[in-house]
């Protein structure tokens, strides 16, 4: 506060709070906005994401032969690395998603890219998406990991059937729905049961992380639940394991 004399009484004068300090404040709140990093979006990268944006809403008005090549796109829109989608100012696939198709499912979308990257607009037609996604399904959970980017053959593709080793060809949606099912049950039970997850499972019952799960499936081994008061530990368990495997002994 100042003060000022005016007819031989002296009144308050309030000032005004410095300029500079209210937009320090405000340029502080705008930074903590998130945004996509400048630096991953290149001229190249940018002109990519057009090409293959424009590709995709030109295979969607095409009647033949246009959702593989759609579906195509969106592979390469959504799982480059890093995603294509971000150069149109997307922050998630979900958002990228929402805009250029409305109403369709995550999971739907995900069907789609894996059965274009595997199979032509022949199969697709012949087969149906639903089963070919079916097919991929089992063949994951019977290889333990994702497929390689490469296409499936149909015509000497087999699955099993009880006992017995069947061309998918033969096979109708409802059976082919039930032999991934049970695939990837017998395949769970596999990669939670495995003597090498039992093995570590006691060791983590030793160091106090009981309640840190352990699968396995072919090669890739996963850890879940795990506690961020527990990273120490859990690396400790992990080395001591390790050690012993080198040494050929794991109980």
């Amino acid at each position: 506060m100042a003060t000022t004399k005016a007819s031989g009484k002296a009144r308050r004068v309030s000032t005004a709070r410095a300029p500079a300090e209210r937009a320090k404040a405000t340029t502080t709140s705008r930074a903590k906005t998130p945004r996509v990093p400048a630096v991953l979006v290149n001229k190249a990268m940018l002109a990519r994401y057009d090409a293959l944006l424009r590709a995709f809403h030109e295979a969607q008005r095409t009647e033949l032969g246009g959702w593989d090549a759609a579906y195509e796109a969106l592979d390469s829109l959504l799982y480059s690395e890093p995603p294509l989608f971000i150069a149109g100012g997307y922050k998630t696939a979900k958002a990228f998603l929402a805009e250029v198709l409305p109403g369709v499912a995550l999971s739907t979308v995900r069907d789609g890219v894996r059965v274009a990257r595997h199979f032509n607009a022949d199969d697709e037609r012949s087969y149906g998406v639903r089963k070919l996604a079916l097919l991929i399904d089992y063949l994951e959970a019977e290889s333990g990991t994702e497929l390689p980017r490469v296409r499936i053959d149909l015509a000497k593709t087999k699955v099993d059937v009880g006992e017995k080793r069947v061309l998918f060809t033969s096979l109708s949606f409802d059976e082919m729905r039930d032999v991934a099912r049970k695939k990837k049950s017998a395949n769970g039970r596999a990669g939670t049961d495995a003597p090498g997850v039992r093995a570590l499972r006691r060791v983590f019952g030793g160091s106090g992380l009981g309640n840190v799960a352990v699968q396995c499936r072919g090669e890739r081994w996963s850890l879940g639940r795990i506690e961020e008061r527990q990273f120490a530990d859990l690396g400790a368990a992990l080395t001591g394991y390790a050690k012993k495997l080198a040494k050929g002994k794991t109980d």
